[in-house]
């Protein structure tokens, strides 16, 4: 198989012929954006030899209303998608995936509606969401509707899907309540504009001791959360809750980072014997450190290989 043939497989449900992996991480500064960035993207995906590519972004969300107090984020006006913050991004997919000319799906980034009002407020959403949750509501709501018109852009620029990392949802950083009420409402209207357009709409949902039954209804092809974590689910649990195909598998801050190729292989081959084959992509709990070896993730990617597929298929 080759990596779109393999990773459709999977999505679809069945076997292929190894189970598909991916990892990414920050690259560094001076290769974060334009073409720089295109050239550190496709640098990586050939060294390390990705089944697909996630395109990372590197681009704070902006608006153009200074958040300062609550009531600053009924306001709110967001840069329009013409804006060079959202063009240099939309240049920078179509880049990559014209020069990877199909050889594999890719990705691309977007932080939910909570993040992105972070990055807008200078990590302000939960103070101000605390004393104004209509305000803040108002604010997130119109963030949400920019994202959706960015992420269908993101398709239409060459993006297989979109990776959404789903930040706020934490049981000690809101209620339950204010989880349904204040954040996931906002997470959907991305989600949804998206639905059924783009065939690798990933649903990242970011640290630990998270409510994941709470996003079961999300649509997305793929869901990843840090199933090393320890309040978070594992990765076997967590494949029956969501029935979908899951992506993970690994600590990107353990073995991954500081073992060796054996102990590397050692714990693919447990992922694999542990989740199963089936609707399964290896991959991290989140992004890997910067500094992290290639050979390590190239040691991973390799164990899919080596994993006695046979084992699995005769019982």
């Amino acid at each position: 198989m080759n990596k779109v043939e393999r990773m459709r497989v999977v999505l679809a449900g069945e076997i292929a012929d190894r189970v598909p992996a991916s990892f990414w991480f920050h690259f560094p500064e001076d290769q974060a954006h334009g073409g720089a960035s295109v050239k550190a993207h496709l640098e990586y995906y050939r060294q390390a030899d990705l089944d697909f590519l996630k395109i990372m972004n590197e681009h704070p969300y902006q608006v153009e209303t200074r958040i300062k107090n609550p009531i600053d984020w009924r306001k709110l006006k967001p840069a329009p998608l013409s804006s060079d913050f959202y063009q240099d991004q939309l240049d920078e997919i179509k880049m990559i995936t014209d020069q990877l000319g199909g050889e594999c799906l890719t990705a691309t980034t977007i932080f939910n509606p909570f993040s992105s009002g972070n990055h807008a407020s200078n990590r302000l959403v939960t103070e101000h969401l605390k004393a104004d949750p209509e305000s803040v509501n108002i604010g997130l709501g119109t963030i949400a509707e920019s994202l959706a018109e960015f992420a269908l852009a993101c398709l239409e620029a060459g993006a297989d899907g979109i990776y959404f990392s789903a930040q706020g949802g934490e049981a000690h950083r809101f209620e339950e309540h204010e989880f349904l009420e204040f954040i996931k409402p906002h997470d959907l209207t991305v989600l949804n504009a998206i639905n059924g357009k783009g065939e690798l709409n990933i649903v990242h949902i970011c640290r630990d001791n998270v409510r994941l039954h709470l996003y079961c209804n999300y649509p997305g092809a793929v869901f990843n959360w840090a199933v090393t974590a320890p309040s978070n689910l594992s990765l076997k649990s967590g494949k029956k809750l969501f029935n979908r195909t899951v992506l993970g598998g690994l600590d990107n801050r353990g073995v991954l980072v500081d073992g060796g190729p054996e102990k590397i292989e050692l714990a693919v081959h447990q992922t694999i014997r542990t989740v199963g084959p089936r609707n399964l992509i290896l991959g991290a709990d989140c992004t890997l450190p910067t500094e992290i070896s290639i050979d390590h993730i190239q040691a991973a990617i390799q164990a899919t290989a080596t994993f006695p597929m046979d084992e699995l298929l005769t019982k």
